[in-house]
């Protein structure tokens, strides 16, 4: 059952769920209708965030399913959230809420409470990448790497076999050198470059790969002989 549901939350596009935070809207503006009409938004809401997070469990159980059955090799690396960056953020957006919501207070009948719930709910489940970075997962089995990055409205599930890659470089990440970046913030300079054998790159899109694992150190300490 676990595998038919793993495989059913995978199937549903990032971008659909992602939807869910316009239902900020209509939850603050009818919410002095009947209170189970509002409920049935905030049910929306409650909703979008747990299939989100769904969807990067599910991920994680049918990669370790797929690549290493039974008690096989599977490292995980998932990045922490910034959270210095996002509470420095967050103050800032709760004061310029506060501040865009007094001077809208009487506009659409709405007063200074509703437009602020709005305005910080609605921000924060939209753009949560700029407060708590971009989901991103990094996983070791014995044939490959496993990488899921979300930046924002897509999300992006690769296996790299290391029959496929070269060599890993611990390197800075340098921006004129066309390496794809999938990190959980771009204040990331540290990390880990995977190299393709193919000259062409791993896939007409992915060229050279650069990622951050939350520690670098253990990472490499699971990648195999030769990787090292």
């Amino acid at each position: 059952m676990k595998p038919f549901l793993d495989r059913f939350i995978l199937n549903v596009p990032r971008l659909f769920i992602k939807q869910f935070p316009y239902a900020w809207f209509p939850l603050v503006v009818l919410w002095s209708w009947p209170p189970n009409f509002s409920i049935v938004f905030l049910g929306i809401i409650l909703l979008g965030l747990l299939l989100l997070a769904w969807q990067s469990a599910a991920w994680i159980s049918h990669m370790r399913r797929e690549h290493a059955p039974g008690d096989g090799k599977f490292y995980v690396d998932a990045p922490a959230i910034p959270w210095g960056r996002a509470v420095r953020n967050i103050a800032i957006l709760l004061a310029g809420s506060g501040l865009v919501s007094y001077l809208l207070i009487g506009q659409f009948g709405l007063n200074f409470w509703q437009f602020f719930i709005i305005i910080v709910g609605f921000t924060l489940s939209y753009r949560d990448s700029q407060f708590f970075g971009f989901p991103t997962v990094y996983i070791i089995t014995a044939t490959g790497i496993a990488v899921y990055f979300a930046p924002g409205h897509l999300d992006y599930r690769l296996f790299l076999t290391f029959r496929e890659i070269s060599r890993i470089e611990q390197t800075r990440f340098k921006k004129d050198e066309g390496w794809d970046f999938f990190a959980r913030t771009r204040d990331s300079s540290d990390g880990l470059l995977l190299i393709p054998k193919d000259p062409n790159g791993f896939s007409k899109r992915l060229k050279r790969l650069f990622i951050v694992p939350g520690d670098i150190e253990g990472f490499v300490e699971h990648l195999p002989y030769g990787f090292k």
